[in-house]
């Protein structure tokens, strides 16, 4: 008999980290399914901050309800997981929707770069349900590939509101002043430790994925203007940058739209960023050439293929790599063995080869 959690069944487990564990969730009326998050009560380990944090989460997607977000279904501070053998374990409970499409990381990482029809696709997705947060006064200040989910049908979902706060700020003066999120999405004045507008620093995320997603690197390892690649656009030298980004690329491999967006989301200076509305205006995401969902579908399909049987051959390789660490425990293994997720070139900053173009633009600065 398996566990039993409030009005849900619990069958596999989805994930898990240090304080808490994700379960996929079965309806005992409706028969649907949800990612469950459940955070042990008595576990020692439990600290505040982690309990705020997890607070912060919910009451954020409490406000949210959009198609291109991984919605909130229910949640509890009160809940118990019932054991197959009767006893019952107090726990925090956060039921979601199920985004069984998985994440756009592993669609680029494993599968390869996205067209421009097929970004702008994704991208305007990734827009319409940040402009929908924004407008609900949250900004989410942790956008990234990891983040970013699909449903069944191939639609994004905006994922993680952990480090969600208050467009207008925790007191209320307009501007943000905590220092998180991922180094390598974080924007300038994160990184100054400056005080920052979050709807600013979520539209400078967005154009990092929409580069990632069209090249399958991101466009520099830190926004900083020490940075091989950043440091272009701070010398207002947007040329030398996609000069560097073009090499061992096809001719026109980006186009004049393309890099005007990005360049302009990407700017120094928060006040020279577009805003909302003029990014939705943008010749490039007004662009006609766009993919439909039936396309992106049939494509995805075979992606999402490749990426499955990556996963499986992982699995095989983590269990056999238990078995062997069974069977002769002073053997190798450990966390750079089989099994272990590789980042490839989305994460791992600009290739070299790349930093070396980068390095030679130096002197026409």
């Amino acid at each position: 008999m398996p566990s039993q959690l409030g009005h849900y069944t619990l069958l596999k487990t989805l994930g898990s980290g240090a304080n808490s564990k994700v379960k996929l969730g079965q309806h005992k009326i409706t028969g649907d399914f949800a990612a469950i998050k459940i955070v042990k009560k008595n576990n020692p380990a439990l600290d505040a901050k982690f309990l705020e944090m997890l607070m912060v989460e919910v009451n954020a997607m409490a406000e949210l309800n959009h198609p291109n977000i991984v919605n909130l279904l229910e949640h509890s501070k009160d809940a118990h997981v019932e054991k197959e053998n009767g006893t019952k374990q107090p726990v925090i409970c956060i039921a979601l929707e199920l985004a069984t499409g998985g994440e756009l990381f592993d669609y680029v990482a494993l599968t390869g770069r996205f067209d421009e029809p097929t970004a702008r696709f994704y991208f305007r997705q990734l827009i319409d349900g940040l402009d929908y947060v924004h407008q609900r006064g949250i900004t989410h200040r942790d956008l990234k590939p990891e983040n970013v989910l699909f449903d069944a049908n191939f639609n994004l979902k905006i994922a993680d509101f952990g480090f969600a706060a208050p467009v207008a700020g925790k007191d209320g003066s307009g501007t943000c002043k905590t220092k998180l999120g991922t180094e390598s999405y974080m924007a300038p004045e994160i990184h100054a430790r400056r005080p920052y507008i979050g709807t600013s620093v979520d539209l400078f995320a967005c154009a990092i994925i929409l580069f990632i997603m069209t090249t399958q690197h991101p466009p520099f390892s830190r926004a900083e203007p020490n940075d091989p690649f950043y440091r272009l656009l701070c010398a207002n030298r947007a040329d030398l940058f996609w000069k560097a980004h073009s090499k061992n690329k096809p001719e026109g491999f980006f186009s004049e739209e393309f890099k005007h967006l990005i360049t302009s989301m990407l700017q120094f200076n928060p006040e020279h960023r577009p805003t909302m509305a003029e990014v939705k205006a943008h010749p490039w995401f007004t662009n006609p050439l766009c993919n439909t969902l039936e396309g992106v579908q049939a494509e995805f399909a075979a992606r999402k293929q490749a990426i499955d049987a990556e996963n499986e051959a992982k699995r095989i390789a983590k269990e056999q790599e238990k078995l062997m660490k069974f069977q002769n425990p002073g053997g190798p293994g450990g966390p750079g063995g089989p099994g272990r997720r590789q980042y490839k070139n989305v994460a791992a900053g600009p290739r070299r080869s790349d930093e070396e173009e980068a390095e030679e633009t130096k002197h026409d600065i």
